[in-house]
């Protein structure tokens, strides 16, 4: 602790000890897109009594840094344009540009970008065509806090959007930035504060989990300095000790089962193929585990470049051809696409050989993989037997730096509420997934994090749009007990909050797959929302949402909010509807359009009380839109 205690008063002197440094916060920097319209605050840290000078746009505006050593400026509203300098004492901010700006959060499916392989591959004539220097996102860095910070960490600061660039964008971020732009011609910006994994509780304040003890008091736990502090340097502990080991007492490296020569006639086992191993495996093991097989290569190949496709993996690889290391990649969304120099390959047998390493996700390979040696003319597939052995099975090791990615409060202090004093247009809200094991929480913390944020940002209007889970697991018949359906309700009834927006999505994920290659169409939905919420336009912007049931009968007529220009089903008849006379036990429906409602019924049940619509993990085939093509929120009405 007294270690720590002088660094940091190392940096504070650093900071603030030089005499008329100026420092300003990540977000104001070059290149920025400030919020059009609005009065904007410029804000930074200097010493106490400090003159700042202000210059922007022929105007100059004064002030002094206070005893406690922040210092802001307001500038009157302006509107969309630039390019724009600005002047603070002696530093120089370069084009600076004002439009709207955007707040883009939540977990792996915000946080997922352009360059991620699936989405990659879905969009690449679009990254080749995107040039779009008004278009800009700043990224903040994944950090954790449990009490107030001064500022974000950001890696690259604001960078426009060009084919290189746009690799490192959120792609629903993108997509949604894109339509605004086209639509309005002006610039966009985008701050990107997302985190994969993270759940809701993660993302607002201690006074917000007053009503779930749980949360309330790991996050009071954490509010303390020196409860934190050993918590980290455990983890370090634990952490330089696991990659020790796996290093040190790995038995492939110290018998070298990478090299050529090597055997594996001594206790390796053997699968058919590696898309195999996950089942073979029964349950996730962590440490490493090495993979080896041989392949024929005729005499006509040798001495031409090829590619090794080995798909991605949930894991780090460390990839071997004839005993020399190819390639190694630590990510789980990364494609395997190892090229290999010519002369490396030998006319007849040559080994492949893979070293898996895993302390948190467990050893295993994404089931979507092909796994193929690619020449320019021909293909070798690997679709057959491999052997595998493990160098050395270990313990799990918890995530990140020993505090979970589910710890209470700890993006809210890092990662959302140092930007407040950044004027934004409204906030986009991606996440859930990792809240479904309590899906009936999700609503209040909703709700309590919208009312934080908007507080946050002196504005209790702010636009909120946000997405509803997509499908995702196995369709069952239904009905069944779901708590996607559950948590996609919590969402739907969100919806009373004034100026909000829920983008529907239960038709476009994939149920394989928790982060879909589909994300234009998300930001397509979503930039609808915006432009009904925060630029009040005149437009169907919402697939029906139901609003309420009578019951006629034998049969029930539901109503519903956001028809449009009328209901519609696509396919044959309209599907995943049912019913009830008890308000527990649902069987399937028939269903119909009449008037712009849907009347249920089921010749087994005489007397309905409550109908459900869609209620799955995945309601593939459910299928009742508007004629604007905009899907209807699963439902129950009970």
């Amino acid at each position: 602790m007294k270690k720590l205690a002088y660094c940091t008063a190392v940096l504070l002197f650093l900071f603030i000890g030089v005499k008329g440094a100026v420092k300003l916060p990540r977000l104001v920097s070059d290149g920025m897109v400030l919020q059009r319209d609005q009065v904007i605050k410029i804000w930074g840290w200097a010493d106490a009594g400090e003159a700042i000078t202000l210059t922007f746009n022929n105007k100059t505006y004064k002030t002094k840094a206070g005893s406690n050593q922040k210092w802001s400026v307001n500038i009157e509203a302006q509107k969309a344009g630039g390019p724009y300098q600005m002047r603070i004492n002696n530093i120089e901010l370069k084009d600076l540009l004002f439009g709207d700006v955007w707040l883009c959060a939540g977990q792996s499916n915000m946080e997922a970008v352009m360059g991620r392989a699936n989405i990659k591959a879905n969009y690449s004539q679009i990254i080749q065509n995107s040039i779009y220097p008004e278009i800009r996102q700043f990224t903040v860095k994944r950090d954790m806090a449990f009490t107030p910070v001064e500022d974000v960490i950001s890696d690259d600061g604001w960078v426009s959007v060009n084919p290189e660039t746009i690799l490192s964008f959120s792609a629903v971020a993108f997509f949604f930035a894109k339509d605004l732009y086209e639509k309005y011609k002006i610039p966009i910006g985008i701050i990107n504060s997302s985190v994969g994994g993270t759940p809701i509780q993660s993302w607002v304040d201690y006074k917000s989990l007053k009503a779930f003890p749980e949360y309330d008091k790991v996050a009071k736990r954490f509010q303390d300095p020196q409860e934190l502090a050993q918590t980290l340097n455990a983890h370090q502990l634990k952490s330089d000790s696991w990659y020790r080991s796996v290093k040190e007492d790995d038995l492939g490296l110290k018998e070298k089962w990478f090299e050529e020569s090597y055997s594996t006639s001594t206790g390796w086992k053997e699968i058919d193929n590696l898309k195999q191993y996950n089942a073979e495996a029964k349950a996730l093991k962590y440490g490493v585990v090495w993979f080896r097989t041989e392949i024929d290569i005729p005499a006509s190949m040798i001495g031409k470049t090829a590619v090794l496709s080995l798909g991605m993996m949930h894991t780090e690889d460390e990839t071997f051809i004839n005993g020399h290391k190819i390639g190694s990649i630590n990510s789980g969304y990364t494609l395997r696409d190892y090229t290999i120099n010519p002369g490396l390959f030998k006319a007849g047998k040559n080994s492949i050989t893979i070293r898996l390493t895993s302390p948190t996700t467990g050893l295993s390979f994404d089931i979507k993989n092909n796994y193929v040696l690619r020449f320019d003319r021909d293909t070798i597939t690997l679709n057959k037997p491999w052997k595998y052995k493990f160098g050395i099975e270990k313990e799990l090791l918890p995530r990140g730096n020993g505090l979970s990615l589910h710890t209470p409060t700890a993006y809210y202090y890092a990662m959302v509420k140092p930007l407040s004093n950044y004027k934004i247009k409204g906030i986009l809200w991606y996440q859930g997934e990792s809240n479904i094991p309590k899906p009936e929480q999700y609503q209040s913390l909703l709700r309590s994090l919208i009312a934080q944020w908007r507080t946050d940002w002196n504005d209790q209007n702010l636009p909120f749009i946000y997405v509803q889970l997509a499908n995702y697991l196995a369709t069952d018949s239904e009905p069944e007990k779901s708590n996607w359906a559950l948590l996609r309700e919590a969402q739907m009834k969100s919806l009373k909050i004034p100026n909000t927006a829920m983008a529907v999505i239960h038709d476009i994920g994939e149920k394989g797959d928790l982060h879909p290659r589909n994300k234009s169409d998300v930001g397509k939905r979503l930039a609808l929302g915006a432009q009904k919420i925060a630029y009040q336009e005149n437009i169907v912007f919402s697939g029906p949402i139901y609003k309420s049931i009578a019951i006629e009968g034998e049969k029930v007529v539901v109503s519903f909010d956001h028809v449009g220009s009328g209901l519609k089903f696509t396919g044959e008849k309209l599907n995943y509807f049912s019913i009830s006379d008890d308000g527990k036990n649902f069987i399937p429906a028939q269903a119909k359009i009449v008037n712009n409602k849907v009347v249920v019924w089921n010749n087994l049940i005489s007397k309905p009380i409550a109908v459900r619509y869609a209620w799955a993990d995945s309601p593939d085939g459910a299928n009742l839109y508007n004629e604007e093509g905009l899907p209807a929120s699963c439902f129950k009405s009970n």
